[in-house]
């Protein structure tokens, strides 16, 4: 069973945001084509399964994994008549039950300094406010505005840290900055984006 003091260390290691900038970069210069990658892909020895919602592909150019951490990143399959967001799934090694009082715990630690140097991309807690932070459903849900952002993204997005398989995982839902999405629009997308990896790390 995961302690507190265990799952603050997750966040200063893997889930540290910073840890997704380079690849986020990355991706935005390739301008986010179409990926033509699988629609769902194994993790840490296949311990995790990583998808996104019907019409999600993984962007392979874009996937990290370490014996710590996995960030896998995930676009649209076919072109849209406007950019769709794209989502990324960081999966760190660390087990843990998902007792509800830790992750409420965590839900409140977040929105403090150090918390938010955790969310930062760049490391600096004055980049990031947290405009929501709630937990529920077994999640924490954050809308996260974040300065540091690659400048392709829209400054505003969805986080959800969540147990998946046993793992501590974070779900990111970010916009194009130049086609934002409304609040409920993004919220919506990343409800479906935690549907799918629950059903996807179902126990058979």
């Amino acid at each position: 069973m995961v302690t507190w003091r265990a799952l603050v260390m997750a966040l200063v290691l893997p889930l540290s945001a910073c840890f997704e900038t380079a690849p986020l970069t990355e991706a935005a210069q390739r301008v986010l084509l179409p990926a033509a990658g699988p629609t769902e892909v194994q993790v840490l020895r296949d311990d995790v399964s990583v998808a996104g919602p019907a019409g999600y592909c993984v962007d392979v150019e874009a996937t990290r994994e370490s014996d710590l951490e996995a960030f896998v990143l995930l676009v649209r399959c076919r072109m849209t008549m406007r950019p769709a967001p794209v989502l990324s799934a960081t999966v760190t090694a660390l087990e843990t039950d998902g007792s509800p009082d830790t992750f409420r715990r965590l839900t409140g630690f977040l929105g403090t300094a150090p918390g938010r140097a955790q969310l930062s991309r760049s490391g600096d807690p004055g980049d990031v406010e947290v405009l929501e932070s709630t937990y529920a459903e077994g999640a924490i849900w954050l809308l996260i505005r974040d300065s540091g952002n690659p400048r392709a993204f829209d400054e505003t997005y969805w986080r959800a840290i969540l147990p998946v398989a046993g793992r501590i995982v974070t779900l990111s839902v970010l916009a194009a900055a130049d086609h934002p999405f409304e609040r409920e629009s993004g919220l919506s997308i990343l409800r479906g984006f935690v549907m799918r990896m629950r059903a996807a790390n179902a126990a058979g």
